[in-house]
Parts: structure tokens; sequence; C-alpha cells
């Protein structure tokens, strides 16, 4: 065990950033204990449930034993409560490590809050075991388990009316690790240009683009932006609302949706719709494509085509939309990007 610290000494680096994480959460509690419990009860507010945090005064509190009825004129309380982390610098936890935590918290007094600190970077059914271990405990009143991104834990302390310069400041730092940690989700500024010269048309016309499973030269980096490659420019581009993979068995399995435009019904019910258009290979990954813009003549500067199947174009956050995308890459040559 180890009091956080400003200059820890750690060598791995998920212990930096668990060191640093508490260390913004303990100068926060510092600064404020109200601003403490808003932040955290904003982490917990799918779960619907509330922690006090710090002291209670009250006057004239009445509580009952054997005896009868005993009202104090005054009563300084601290209900229990304990907040466990586990982080990640990866998005997958073991369910043999989880099941041992949550017997241990078991064992606390007052409400348990324990946090699976990750960048799932909107990938969705990648981690069965927190799902099954979080079900199991769904009615046990007094521990709460929920899974936070890195990216809605930072929103959460950028909500916060922060009046602290030093916290403020502390904060912006804090961000700035996490992204050269790439523990925020860049998928969101990420645009995967896809080698498209056959199937452009079909592409198009049914907002859809399969391939094999993903493995190997057809796996694909999260994004939230497709490009349409073909005769040495990407003109047209559209948004990735959600990447499918269909097994043999014809079994459909999200692996990323964007949660802000389609659920994951949504997304299995697009699948099952676009049936008639299914390669005759099996397992193959779909995409599914919406929102298309035409026109965009991206263009490829170097010489030959492309010599691989896909390649990557990430910008930065000043990309909020496609349009922004169109507007940033509309009739400027790659060299300019890469």
């Amino acid at each position: 065990m180890a009091e956080v610290g400003y200059f820890p000494n750690y060598s791995q680096q998920e212990n930096k950033v668990t060191n640093y994480t508490l260390l913004v959460l303990k100068q926060l509690y510092i600064e404020n204990p109200i601003l403490f419990q808003t932040f955290i009860e904003g982490l917990l507010a799918d779960e619907g449930k509330k922690i006090s945090v710090g002291v209670s005064f009250v006057q004239q509190k009445g509580y009952t034993c054997e005896s009868g009825i005993s009202i104090f004129d005054g009563v300084i309380q601290q209900t229990p409560f304990t907040i466990f982390i586990e982080t990640k610098n990866v998005d997958w936890f073991y369910e043999e490590q989880l099941e041992r935590h949550l017997e241990n918290i078991e064992n606390f007094q007052g409400i348990k809050v324990f946090l699976a600190l990750a960048n799932f970077d909107g990938q969705k059914d990648i981690n069965k075991s927190l799902d099954k271990v979080k079900a199991s405990y769904k009615d046990n009143n007094n521990i709460i388990i929920q899974k936070v991104e890195f990216e809605d834990f930072l929103f959460a302390l950028k909500q916060l009316n922060i009046k602290s310069e030093h916290l403020f400041n502390m904060i912006g730092e804090y961000e700035q690790f996490l992204s050269e940690s790439n523990l925020l989700p860049t998928w969101k500024h990420r645009l995967d240009v896809v080698n498209c010269a056959v199937s452009e048309d079909s592409i198009k016309q049914y907002h859809v683009y399969t391939c094999p499973e993903a493995k190997g030269a057809y796996w694909h980096s999260r994004a939230k932006y497709f490009g349409i490659y073909g005769d040495k420019k990407v003109d047209s581009i559209a948004e990735i609302i959600g990447v499918c993979e269909i097994d043999k068995c014809e079994e459909i399995k999200v692996r990323c949706l964007d949660s802000e435009k389609v659920s994951n019904d949504d997304i299995i019910n697009l699948v099952k719709s676009k049936q008639a258009i299914y390669p005759d290979y099996r397992p193959f990954q779909m995409f599914l494509l919406d929102n298309f813009r035409y026109n965009i003549n991206f263009i490829k500067d170097t010489h030959g085509g492309m010599l691989q199947s896909k390649i990557y174009f990430d910008f930065n956050d000043e990309i909020k939309n496609i349009d922004d995308l169109a507007n940033k890459i509309q009739n400027k040559e790659w060299c300019k990007f890469k």
C-alpha cells in the first residue's frame, strides 16, 4: 500500500494512471467535499444511488434501544462509505479478480462503490465478465458497481463549478496525461479510408460495407468516419454508426456503435434488414454507414494506388461532425495530414 503522492515511483503505467486519478480526487475533496459528492453522484447517475460525503450536524436526534428512546440535543455524524477503483490501461477486466474484489468489499461497512475505470472506446460486448459480476450484485443495495470511461470521468470533472485555479489547472494537466497515454477515445476524430474500388456503388446504395471477420488485414481500429477510396482519391465519406460481426451460425455480435445515434437493438435490427446483401462467406463484419457527404476529392498525392486495404487519418477535437471533416479535407492532398 502506498499513499497517493505528486512524485510516484511506479514503473507500471497502470499504477501511474491510478495515482494521478486519485490525486485529482484527493485535491477535489480537499477543496470542497460537496463538489466531491456531486462528482461521485454524477458518475453513479445511471444507478440512481446517492452517497453522503462529510460530516452532518443535527440536533434533537432520537435513537431507540431496549430501554426506550433517547433524544440527543446534538449529533455530529459521518455516514460510512468506501469507494474502490480498479484502473485498466486496456478494456478488459478479469472475472476471477473481480470476484475476489467484490468478496472483500462485502466486509466493509456502509455503502460500497466499485468503479471499473478504463478506455472502453465505445466497444460493445467485449467485457462480459464485468457485466456478469455486476448482474450478480444487482439486488445488493449496499454495493454499487459502475463501469466508467476516462472520457466520462473527465467530463464529470469539467461539469463541476470549480473556483480553485490550482484544481482547475490540475484537471487540465490530468486531461493532457490521459490523452498522451491513449486513454481518451481517439476514434471520435478518426477517418478510416478503405479501398472500395470494386464495391463503391453498392456501399453508396445500401449504406453498408462488408469484409471478412476482424482478423489480420481485416482488423479495423475504431473510427467515427468512413472514407470510400477509389481512383486515387476519397470522393465520399460517411459516419460509422455501428460495426457488427456475423458468424457461421448467423449470430450477430455488435462490436461497437455510436451510442449517441443508435441503440444496440437498432444496430441488430439494421443488420437483419440487410440480409439480402449478406456476402457469401462466413464469418464477416458489417459496417453500417449513414450521413454521407459526396464530392470530397481527398486526393492521394503519392505515386501509385493504396498498397494496403485501409489507412487512417487522425484529426484533433476540432472535428466535431462530418461537415467539419468534409470542410477540412475537401480538395486537399493526403500529404497535408500524414
